[in-house]
């Protein structure tokens, strides 16, 4: 079975839901790139202090992702995507009010992580939906169109953002509550429930948990290489944030910049590489590839902290953004049966997220440890992410029986 290009030819639904992702990463996307700074630079807490509310937060919504995953397997998509963002509009305008207010950071932090579990709560609803809306060989066309929408909005939203923090970093938060109020409205109208589940006892429920996904011996490699895998990744979020505002000094303007290139360039290349990745090789060769890319983009760091050097950083790891991306949920999708999808995704984001903890707690302790030497950090981090490429790629000759014989979800 070969991944198909196919963009005009999908089912209009998932254009809604791209629209919708689009509005919320413009709302968004800033309210997590400034987040660090929030808490270092306003409410003056310590690297590792802030780094261990990131991770917690990571931790936070993958076991909320986990546990949302089967439900959504259970109930259906439409209650998730719909229904339970709307607190979200009450937990960003409270943290508008703790920056406008200066209120305690325990305010702050605490809606903070309430939002994190409602995003939770809906993201396995979200991506589900598209994987229900399209065919195995559609299905990376599928994804990598609502990616694109995606980071249209990362492209508008930290340009957003960087000028608002400029006036006031709670205008961020303001922002945020406004589209979120306008994605559930576009929900609501426009995208139907998608999934309907057949009844089933809470014994058969019970069994579509993590063993249930345990058992498929690829999926397990596959999350013991991503959770290594997000370790690194974490790296060219929180650390480069951190990196380029309070350690190299750049404007928080420049921060909105780079991640506006960012998104801009997956606008441009995206379709581009779709159709090289859907003309050739499995979608685990090309998630290696692009793996390489990062370990090639954090090399660059190593050379000075100038903000050329950081915006050919962002120029490498979009490429391998363009690459890894839209293999994620292809992968865990194709080899999960129909009615485990979310259970899939969900039990792939909880693995996961220990790697992403390790990446903000570990990752911002080792950078104020190196702030010396920075050119050391970055290199042992493009090291560990070549590793992790050589072995997605050396996955593929486990991947690739299961690939080529078609999806159990067909």
């Amino acid at each position: 079975m070969e991944s198909r290009y196919t963009i005009r030819g999908l089912n209009r639904r998932i254009y809604y839901i791209g629209l919708t992702r689009l509005i919320r990463s413009t709302g968004r996307s800033s309210t997590f790139i400034f987040m660090p700074l929030v808490l270092i630079e306003f409410y003056n807490l310590s690297f590792l202090f802030a780094g261990a509310l990131l991770g917690v937060a990571t931790l936070i919504m993958a076991v909320v992702q986990l546990y949302s995953g089967r439900l959504t397997d259970r109930l259906g998509r439409r209650f998730f995507m719909v229904l339970v963002p709307i607190p979200n509009i009450l937990f960003f305008f409270l943290m508008f009010l703790s920056v406008l207010r200066h209120f305690s950071a325990i305010i702050l932090v605490g809606s903070w992580f309430a939002s994190v579990i409602v995003n939770a709560l809906q993201f396995p609803a979200l991506q589900a939906s598209v994987a229900d809306m399209s065919t195995p060989e559609d299905r990376m066309s599928a994804y990598t169109m609502v990616r694109i929408m995606v980071n249209t909005g990362t492209a508008i939203g930290p340009l957003l953002g960087g000028f608002l923090a400029t006036i006031g970093f709670e205008y961020i938060f303001l922002v945020a509550s406004i589209a979120t109020i306008v994605e559930i409205f576009i929900l609501y109208l426009a995208v139907p429930e998608t999934y309907i589940p057949q009844a089933e006892s809470a014994s058969a429920f019970s069994q579509k948990g993590l063993k249930s996904t345990l058992g498929n011996r690829f999926f397990l490699s596959f999350v013991l290489v991503g959770i290594l895998f997000m370790f690194f990744y974490r790296q060219q979020g929180v650390s480069l944030s951190v990196y380029a505002i309070v350690l190299s000094k750049l404007p928080l303007i420049d921060l909105g910049y780079l991640y506006a290139i960012n998104g801009f360039l997956v606008v441009l290349l995206q379709f581009r590489i779709l159709k090289l990745m859907t003309s050739r090789w499995s979608p685990l060769i090309w998630r290696g590839v692009g793996v390489l890319f990062y370990a090639g983009a954090f090399l660059v760091l190593s050379i000075s902290p100038a903000f050329i050097i950081i915006i050919i950083f962002m120029i490498i790891s979009t490429m391998g953004e363009n690459f890894t991306s839209p293999t994620t949920q292809t992968i865990v999708t194709l080899i999960a049966p129909v009615d485990k999808r979310g259970t899939y995704i969900g039990a792939y984001s909880f693995y996961t997220s220990f790697g992403s903890f390790a990446g903000s707690v570990l990752g911002l302790l080792m950078l104020s440890y190196l702030r010396g030497i920075t050119p050391l950090f970055w290199i042992l981090i493009s090291i560990g992410t070549f590793v992790i490429a050589i072995l997605y790629i050396f996955l593929d000759n486990s991947f690739r029986p299961q690939y080529a014989s078609g999806s159990p979800a067909t």
